[in-house]
């Protein structure tokens, strides 16, 4: 299993085409993540069990893949 940091540095060195970070988190878990990160106006994707949580804003998706990776809602393959 990789390490939170490297996981992290993962998601944040790469945007998709339009410039949005991608956050893979557990869609049961999802209300919780966002409820504790504080945020709005995010773009969500929901797929099957996964939903890709979009945002511009670096420190924000570092906040909310932070807190996703606490609770155990970080989706890793």
């Amino acid at each position: 299993m990789e390490s939170l940091g490297s996981v992290l540095r993962d998601i944040l060195s790469r945007r998709d085409p339009h410039g949005y970070y991608v956050i893979p988190i557990d869609i049961e878990k999802l209300d919780a993540v966002l409820d504790r990160s504080r945020v709005e106006g995010l773009k969500i994707v929901y797929l099957n069990e996964l939903a890709l949580v979009k945002t511009r804003s670096r420190g924000l998706a570092e906040r909310i893949a932070r807190t996703a990776a606490r609770l155990g809602a970080l989706v890793v393959e």
